[in-house]
């Protein structure tokens, strides 16, 4: 299949599949062919996967269901520094550019509930041995906090019309940039639950997640005047996880001990898969200078949660971090800006 070909099926897939990849900085060429630039970007953060349960609720019929925390909307901002130098040879690899880049996200949610009549709110300790029913209402929140950065080797190559793809800092409409991109990341997610009336029950989770990857991705470029892009990315790659939970409870009970106090800790590591597919829209706002219009998303298949212990009576079962896959996609807009050197 042609180069044309190929980017009209990757840029059809990315806009039907409303976007991917790890906010990596900008795709495609840079700003400049040669010397330094940078980049931030920022927009609306979408991260799904599995909910939060946090606290039980029982209705005038005795049926117990779960009240679920799903902190799925929130925020991100990056920012990036790059080096372009075309033919330049990095471990024995012909690149043209290297950049370092990083990403802050957050996301959150939150509910409540009162006793309904002839109902009732329940909350069991994280070791699942107390369950407490009363209470007139209850409240939990979920927050969710991620950090990532990485390194990005690109290689640029341009088309030209009538011939092949070569290495050569020559604009052209048709682009490709191949990359391999080493990431660490760190998500934490922090849960906070507490039960009110005769007395006050609290339980909490503190659950760590660090991702140790690497992501190989192409990108094509087309312009379809001389200020205006489409661009793409569809990336795969692999990473080691490492999730650590530590899982609390305690009440103001009269009694002493209190025996609702409980902690449990727990641990979970493996491999997953991270695959990426992006989208988005360049402008030419001057000879040194690019706005980014994008969607992106990233799926990853392993990545820890808290799960406490529900709110059967007749379940024992302790709160431990639980294994999921998500989504998380972004939709926003970068600015890559050319500090010297090229065009």
């Amino acid at each position: 299949m042609s180069f044309s070909g190929r980017f009209c099926l990757l840029t059809a897939g990315a806009i039907l599949i409303a976007a991917t990849s790890a906010a990596h900085a900008d795709m495609g060429t840079a700003a400049v062919d040669r010397g330094l630039y940078g980049g931030i970007e920022g927009g609306y953060l979408h991260q799904s996967t599995e909910a939060v349960n946090g606290f039980g609720i029982v209705s005038s019929s005795g049926r117990i269901s779960e009240a679920l925390i799903d902190p799925e909307n929130g925020w991100f901002a990056g920012g990036m520094i790059g080096f372009a130098r075309p033919n330049t040879n990095v471990m024995g690899m012909p690149i043209s550019r290297i950049e370092g880049y990083i990403l802050f996200g957050r996301t959150e949610d939150s509910v409540g509930a009162t006793t309904q009549p002839g109902g009732d709110l329940t909350i069991k300790s994280v070791n699942g041995s107390v369950n407490v029913v009363g209470g007139d209402r209850a409240s939990a929140s979920v927050e969710r906090r991620t950090i990532e950065g990485g390194l990005r080797f690109e290689r640029d190559e341009y088309r030209y019309e009538g011939g092949s793809l070569k290495d050569e800092p020559v604009r052209s409409n048709r682009n490709l940039t191949r990359v391999i991109s080493p990431f660490i990341r760190y998500m934490e997610e922090d849960t906070d639950t507490e039960a009110r009336g005769c007395c006050s029950a609290y339980r909490n989770a503190s659950v760590d997640n660090w991702m140790y990857g690497v992501m190989a991705a192409i990108e094509p470029e087309y312009w379809h005047t001389e200020r205006i892009a489409l661009v793409g990315r569809a990336g795969v790659g692999v990473y080691g996880y490492s999730v650590d939970g530590s899982f609390r409870s305690s009440s103001q009970s009269p009694f002493r001990p209190d025996p609702f106090a409980a902690s449990v800790s727990d641990d979970e590591s493996g491999v997953g898969f991270r695959g990426s597919l992006g989208a988005g829209l360049k402008f030419k706002i001057s000879d040194r200078a690019l706005l980014e219009t994008f969607a992106e998303a990233d799926y990853f298949s392993a990545v820890g949660r808290a799960a406490f212990s529900n709110a059967s009576p007749t379940n024992g079962a302790r709160s431990g971090v639980e294994i999921d896959d998500m989504w998380e996609l972004r939709a926003g807009a970068r600015l890559t800006i050319g500090f010297g050197g090229g065009n």
